[in-house]
């Protein structure tokens, strides 16, 4: 396994991104402004982020004028939606925000009298069913994820969805076991997925916390058996990954990182748990750099096998390691909760479902559970997870604090 990049001399290998926007030492955070000049998109973004991190309450009255239907789409009434945001009683307390094809934004301190005044311009004028395509009222900050989400598909920046491919035909057990002996031989870096684990907080702190390394059995069926399916072979599946698992614990406690150790996250099946390999490893490790591993069980894998589940853990937590959950959605949490099965640490997926249904996350920090929310891939799921407390993040839209 490779080591972690060098930060550069004099500086640590963690808390490499140094904290930068907080007001002070008590992360105090001034409210934004209620007026100002007019915003783009990326001043809007700004305010998002602000009301998150003060807590200040706006009420945002998003105009959505590229969705007016085609007949309706005419200068006269994109004029009228115009004018009703420009009403004089709302203009010395709002702030507007010109977006993408033509779309507007309009921030106002409650109560929110602008869009009951809006809608009092349009009626009779705009069809009920337009209107309410058109004119969307948000408020922030509990509803920070739903308005970055929409403003990143306004820009187009919405993962799409990808196509559905082929059906495979399934794996076979023998082709399977023939693939094997050569992967005790090879270099599983190719099919670990390693990602640092960022703080983020609302106020402009950021830092690197750990990093996280998951095998990818589905990049190494794509190398040792293309052409062959996982889906409907859940056991092969399991052999497939449990084999990489071995190979990632054997290589985890390389040179580079013993001499100058960082925090990791190992997602591991219940069988990595109790093997050989897992056992070897320990016995590498010294006592005090176990705690710096935090080994993540998927819930599929502890409802499956409770009692190896309960082996294995009871193992880690002897020998010294975190332990974690790894939960696809809120109702993995409602099934297993964390406290209840021993885990310090919850690794929720990040999905477009999980706002709609997020279980019992919100209570989490107050029973001293962290929360890393992974496949954060995209601003509103950062969004949402301050709006819950989260400040643990993994995926993509942490880049651009990595290059700072």
């Amino acid at each position: 396994m490779r080591a972690a990049p060098d930060p550069g001399p004099g500086r640590p290998a963690l808390r490499a991104i140094r904290p930068e926007a907080a007001r002070d030492a008590a992360g105090l955070v001034d409210p934004p402004a209620l007026t100002g000049p007019d915003g783009t998109v990326a001043d809007l973004a700004a305010l998002v982020r602000l009301c998150l991190a003060s807590g200040s309450v706006r009420d945002i009255l998003w105009l959505r004028l590229s969705r007016l239907p085609r007949g309706l789409d005419r200068p006269h009434h994109r004029r009228l939606l115009r004018e009703a945001l420009a009403l004089p009683q709302h203009a010395r307390r709002a702030r507007v925000f010109h977006l993408p094809d033509g779309d507007m934004a309009v921030a106002t301190a409650p109560p929110d009298t602008l869009r009951p005044a809006v809608l009092r311009v349009l009626d009779g004028a705009v069809e009920e069913a337009a209107i309410a395509e058109v004119v969307r009222g948000l408020r922030l900050p509990e509803e920070a994820g739903a308005l970055l989400a929409g403003l990143e598909e306004s820009l187009g920046l919405a993962p799409p969805t990808p196509p559905a491919g082929p059906a495979l035909p399934p794996l076979e057990a023998e082709a399977l076991a023939a693939v094997l002996p050569a992967l005790t031989r090879a270099d599983p870096a190719p099919y670990l997925r390693r990602q640092p684990v960022l703080r983020l907080t609302p106020e402009g702190e950021s830092a690197v916390e750990a990093e996280s390394i998951a095998p990818m059995p589905g990049a190494l069926r794509d190398r040792l058996l293309p052409g062959r399916g996982l889906e409907a072979v859940p056991a092969l599946a399991a052999r497939l990954r449990l084999a990489l698992e071995l190979r990632m614990l054997a290589g985890v406690a390389w040179p580079e990182w013993l001499a100058s150790p960082w925090p990791l996250h190992l997602s591991l099946s219940v069988a990595s748990l109790t093997s050989e390999a897992f056992l070897a490893l320990d016995g590498r490790l010294p006592g005090a750099v176990r705690p710096m591993l935090t080994l993540g069980v998927p819930a599929a894998e502890v409802l499956a096998d409770p009692a190896g589940f309960a082996l294995g853990r009871d193992l880690a937590a002897s020998r010294g390691y975190a332990l974690a959950l790894e939960a696809p959605g809120g109702p993995a949490l409602a099934l297993l909760p964390p406290a209840r099965i021993g885990a310090g640490m919850v690794r929720l997926a990040w999905s477009e479902a999980l706002p709609a249904d997020p279980g019992p996350v919100a209570t989490l920090a107050g029973a001293g559970v962290a929360v890393v929310l992974t496949g954060a891939d995209r601003s509103a799921a950062i969004a949402w997870g301050w709006e819950n407390g989260i400040t643990l993040f993994q995926g993509r839209a942490t880049d651009r604090h990595l290059r700072r």
